[in-house]
């Protein structure tokens, strides 16, 4: 978007367009961005400009003024007691005017350091993909899938299981109050008989020496006895008990292959639904994107909207110095520059907020692009990108590439092994079960002789429910039927993005066709109200009114040129291609009828 003025047979072009870096950020210089719209032209700066349009001498203006003064008699000459009045009495505003209007006109002059990165499309999709913590939480969602699936796959092994228990136990009080009064009653026999014994031998000398020693042994070995028994029936007994099972499922009726089955889809819908939601994210990433580059055409078409009534406020106070114009022009001019000001600060303030949404789609976590980001130039359009394409090969992109299209499609396969897994529950069970296991009582030591091994067959078949099992079936069925009617509804979306965003490229497309040409018009009819201005022609209201005429146009076409990309990127949202395209998987496969050029490059 090039603008043309023309000063006294003078041509100056000023590149709007091409001061994008220093919006973004204020950081590029301004010999790179010309070269990258307009690479044969050597483009000045506004401010140089600006500062050029100090340089008007008084002849220039007094010779082209003369030179009109056949047609601007009537309508600006002043009476010379008129002309030296109102010049007086503008001299102290003009004053004024040239303290407050002069420093606006350099102050873009200050350059800050280049940015670090020049962020295109892609690269931020590519950033967005990596870093937004959306994305993240479904790659972990993704996991704990799989993990189910290896859950699943674990029932085709044995399971194996070993318990060992160490405990104390206490005999209740009603049990060894009745103990130790038979172990008590037995003590006092025991010294019943020991006295009678030894009176028997004192008397009778009987029975040998040897017997005797044989009888008081066997006497200390039974009070021996009494007293463990004593103290064990105190003491806690110490129990000892471990136990290795071992358990392999034979048959359950398939329901283990179905069971797997559903994880292993659920496992294909998860990733399905990641890459739906990257889908998503990246469509919302372009429409931010465009969104920030709109902004950003528009600051420049403010920047170009001030330095014009920079330029006309200028020459009408050099008029007025000469006396050849009126102050009311001056103040007409100084209150348009005021408002194309207050337009561009709105038109910073949205740059700013785009850039926020778009660093928040990023990932950022300062919340915001700093200055080392400067958004890529907007693309120019291209004939391919004027080519509206095929809607039979869109459409067979969008069911080969939609993830959700395939997510629905999975879906139908886990409703259908769900439904055989119901079935699997009439079938009996039969496992092998074998079984090592020991119990220790008041001995904790682990020997081979005291192990018992079991080894077995169990089988169980449910012969009874309540109707449970039915219920489960057809449940299951519903859900089948459900996940059938989900992918109808899928077809359906897919088609109608589809077609809503070919409608809306068409538009798009022809759109942009008709605002280039207004634009051109409209930028004609401006440079024709000026000059007949200056020739006293025109009036000063027709100027205004035709700058704003052109201000609204070149907006308009910057929001064509914009739109033409956001739908584009719309329709490889619907289709499903842009998430191809990052991931390498559909290149150079495109249908012929679309525009490869249309699609942005890997590369």
């Amino acid at each position: 978007m090039m603008i043309v003025e023309k000063r006294n047979n003078n041509v100056t072009l000023q590149a709007p367009a091409l001061t994008f870096a220093a919006l973004l950020f204020m950081t590029l210089s301004w010999a790179p961005l010309a070269c990258a719209d307009s690479p044969e032209m050597e483009v000045q700066v506004e401010n140089a400009e600006d500062c050029a349009v100090d340089s008007i001498d008084e002849t220039t203006l007094s010779d082209r003024d003369c030179s009109e003064t056949g047609a601007d008699e009537d309508t600006t000459d002043l009476p010379a007691n008129e002309a030296s009045d109102e010049k007086d009495e503008g001299s102290v505003e003009e004053k004024e005017e040239q303290k407050n209007v002069a420093p606006a006109s350099c102050e873009t002059t200050e350059q800050t350091p280049a940015p670090l990165y020049v962020l295109d499309l892609l690269d931020a999709q590519r950033r967005a993909l990596a870093d937004n913590p959306s994305i993240a939480a479904g790659a972990e969602r993704v996991e704990q899938v799989r993990q189910m699936v290896s859950q699943a796959r674990s029932m085709y092994y044995p399971q194996i299981d070993l318990n060992y228990t160490y405990t104390f136990s206490w005999l209740p009080s009603n049990y060894t109050d009745s103990v130790n009064a038979y172990l008590d009653q037995s003590e006092d026999m025991l010294r019943e008989w020991r006295k009678d014994q030894i009176l028997y031998s004192t008397i009778t000398r009987q029975p040998s020496l040897r017997n005797r020693r044989a009888i008081r042994s066997w006497y200390r070995s039974t009070q021996d006895l009494i007293e463990d028994a004593r103290e064990n029936i105190e003491s806690p007994v110490e129990n000892t008990t471990m136990n290795m099972t071992v358990g392999l499922l034979l048959f359950d009726g398939f329901a283990r292959e179905f069971i797997n089955a559903q994880a292993r889809y659920g496992y294909g819908e998860a990733k399905a639904a990641y890459r739906e939601g990257q889908r998503i994210l990246l469509d919302a990433v372009a429409q931010a994107y465009y969104a920030a580059q709109f902004a950003r055409e528009q600051i420049e078409i403010g920047k170009s909207d001030v330095a014009f009534y920079e330029r006309l406020h200028k020459e009408a106070l050099a008029r007025r110095e000469v006396g050849r114009g009126a102050t009311s022009h001056v103040l007409s001019f100084e209150t348009l520059l005021y408002a194309a000001r207050a337009s561009l600060l709105r038109s910073e303030r949205d740059y700013d907020m785009a850039r926020i949404v778009l660093a928040m789609l990023l990932g950022i976590p300062e919340g915001r692009l700093d200055d080392r980001f400067a958004l890529a130039p907007l693309e120019e359009e291209t004939p391919e990108t004027m080519t509206l394409p095929d809607c039979d090969a869109m459409l067979s992109l969008a069911f080969a590439f939609r993830p959700d299209m395939e997510q629905s499609e999975l879906g139908l396969k886990r409703a259908s092994a769900a439904v055989k897994q119901q079935y699997a529950q009439y079938a009996p069970m039969v496992a092998a079960v074998g079984m090592l296991q020991t119990a220790n009582v008041n001995d904790t030591g682990l020997t081979t002789d005291r192990i018992a091994t079991t080894v077995g067959i169990n089988a169980s078949l449910n012969l009874f429910s309540g109707g449970r099992r039915r219920a489960g079936v057809i449940g299951a069925k519903h859900a089948k039927r459900e996940a059938e009617l989900r992918i109808t509804e899928t077809e359906q979306k897919i088609v109608s993005d589809v077609n809503q965003a070919l409608t809306d490229l068409k538009i798009a497309q022809e759109a942009l066709a008709l605002q280039r040409e207004a634009s051109g018009c409209v930028e004609k009819n401006r440079d024709l109200v000026e000059l007949e201005y200056n020739a006293g022609k025109a009036m000063l209201v027709s100027l205004s009114q035709a700058q704003r005429d052109f201000i609204q146009a070149q907006g308009m076409l910057a929001q064509a040129r914009v739109n033409l990309q956001r739908t584009w990127q719309a329709l490889h949202a619907a289709t499903g291609t842009n998430l191809a395209v990052l991931n390498q998987e559909i290149a150079g496969e495109l249908q012929p009828d679309t525009p490869k050029d249309a699609m942005p490059s890997v590369d």
